[in-house]
């Protein structure tokens, strides 16, 4: 009873891993992981300014100044 129950349990496993590896051999697989990661990625890479800060950026480019994105101040 024990051996067949560990057989097909090892069957399954098989089938499983089978299965898996045919599916992430296909391009199609990752390139819908692929977006499904950038889609939730989106709104921690698209983080807007404060508006105070988008207010003087906006200032600097009008002025013709260039905006230092990393110490948050125009440039000149």
């Amino acid at each position: 009873m024990m051996t067949t129950d560990a057989a097909l349990f090892a069957v399954v496993l098989l089938g499983l891993f089978a299965g898996g590896f045919m599916v992430a051999r296909s391009p199609t697989f990752w390139f819908g992981v692929g977006q499904e990661i950038i889609k939730s990625m989106i709104p921690i890479l698209m983080k807007r300014m404060p508006p105070e800060k988008e207010q003087e950026w906006r200032d600097c480019i009008r002025r013709g100044g260039e905006w230092d994105h990393i110490r948050k101040k125009c440039k000149r």
